[in-house]
């Protein structure tokens, strides 16, 4: 048989593919172990039923098991249980975002169970891109922003556009930014999608009433179906910036706005108090979405044919202990510890970089992350370019030889030229946090002493 040429090779693999970034995996909130146990727990009956019989397992957590198990095919997480993922998951998801909406109402039908919600973006961004329209599909991306987003839109086929978030102002969306990318964008492909991240990532921003309100009005003017991104909805932890989600301030702002804006929020088991992400489990919710792209979105989206076990763990999710159940004094205890930790990290960060000369970073409203702005001498600048590096990677990369602590670099997110930021994770208990803060101040001065 002769020597042919091989289809899959890495020259032949498709360039959208090619130019995608690895993601970076959420970690897991270090407190919530007991959060966790609650929850695989009633994962782990309905995997195997037996362990209703457990005597080590709470009462609690085999009745929501039980009800579990009735719903589903044969009692079996390994049926295919579409009634399940379809039916009785989206009911109890509209419930929770009912009560988390101050009542507004959620209708189950608009409700979508995901496998993850990487897989899900894409697929839907594929929906907007029409390859025998004259000009491309844009979509308006935030800088700096996990870059998901933009590996999303290089998969579908669609245009980045890129507007980038006010740091001056503790990363607020700009909206006369935005107007003004727009203005651009219009010149090279068809804008359609405006991203939006709230509580930020990798910034740990939460959006005000009034910056959320002039969004939505942006996008009803300029007709952009607006994709929120709130996984990190449930680690928000300051009381003067409390989350809202988009659909309940676009609800509240009345018909003329409210009929006029399309929306799709994402929802992630991983980046909320359960942090098992790797169960790939979410959902996402339709707002003045014709019911006829759903079914179109259905028949064929890679993301809507979910891991069972981890659409049970998201059904226990929305449906948290109740006051006067077994479990409910842990889970509201546990819920209380991880958020007044990471509220404590974020002023801890804040107290230590503040006092550093050459690193400023805003507050941390929500989310599990800092991303402080440091300064780098030109001259480390002009090394980092020589060896063909970011300045903020080189200065992550030396952080690293020299003490062992891993950085996220600010290039990997996306910043405004000539700044340079790197991601800080709040988990690590309290004093080691407080050591590689002052570790990472420390290396800092140095560095500007070298370098200058």
């Amino acid at each position: 048989m002769a020597a042919g040429r091989k289809v899959l090779t890495l020259d032949s693999v498709n360039p959208r593919v090619k130019g995608t970034r690895l993601p970076t995996l959420g970690p897991l909130l270090e407190r919530a172990w007991e959060i966790q146990r609650q929850l695989a727990q009633v994962a782990a009956i309905c995997a195997y039923p037996e362990l209703l019989h457990a005597d080590s397992v709470p009462q609690d957590a085999k009745q929501r098991a039980s009800r579990i198990l009735q719903e589903l095919h044969g009692s079996s997480a390994g049926a295919y249980n579409m009634e399940y993922i379809t039916t009785a998951v989206p009911q109890r998801v509209a419930r929770y975002l009912e009560r988390r909406d101050g009542g507004i109402r959620c209708d189950p039908r608009n409700i979508v169970t995901c496998g993850g919600i990487t897989t899900a973006i894409v697929d839907f961004l594929s929906l907007v891109v029409n390859e025998q329209e004259p000009s491309r599909a844009g979509v308006l991306l935030p800088v700096p922003g996990h870059p998901l987003f933009a590996d999303a839109v290089a998969l579908a086929g669609a245009v980045g556009v890129q507007y980038h978030l006010d740091e001056e102002g503790g990363w607020d969306l700009d909206v006369g930014e935005i107007r003004r990318v727009l203005s651009q964008a219009r010149g090279y492909c068809t804008p359609k999608v405006l991203c939006v991240i709230n509580p930020g990532d990798p910034t740990g921003h939460v959006l005000s009433r009034s910056n959320i309100q002039d969004v939505l009005q942006l996008a009803a003017q300029e007709r952009l179906l607006l994709l929120a991104d709130e996984v990190h909805q449930d680690s928000v932890f300051t009381p003067h910036s409390p989350f809202l989600s988009f659909k309940r301030v676009l609800c509240e702002l009345g018909p003329t706005v409210s009929s006029a804006v399309q929306l799709i929020s994402f929802y992630s088991v991983s980046k909320g108090f359960a942090a098992e992400g790797g169960f790939r489990a979410g959902f996402f919710e339709l707002v003045n979405i014709d019911p006829a792209i759903m079914k179109c979105f259905c028949s064929w989206g890679m993301s809507v044919y979910p891991l069972i076990l981890g659409q049970v763990l998201l059904d226990a999710l929305m449906e948290p202990p109740l006051p006067g159940e077994p479990s409910c004094q842990t889970f509201m205890a546990e819920k209380q510890a991880v958020l007044s930790d990471l509220a404590h990290k974020a002023q801890l960060t804040q107290e230590i970089f503040s006092q550093v000369p050459g690193i400023r970073s805003n507050p941390v409203q929500g989310a599990m992350y800092s991303f402080p702005r440091i300064q780098i001498p030109a001259r480390a600048v002009q090394e980092a370019q020589a060896l063909g590096l970011e300045p903020d990677f080189f200065f992550c990369q030396k952080l690293l030889e020299a003490t062992g602590i891993v950085l996220a670099p600010g290039s990997t997110f996306g910043q405004c030229r000539g700044t340079h930021h790197v991601r800080v994770t709040l988990l690590p208990p309290v004093e080691t946090l407080r050591i590689v803060l002052q570790t990472i101040a420390d290396f800092h001065s140095e560095f500007l002493q070298r370098y200058s």
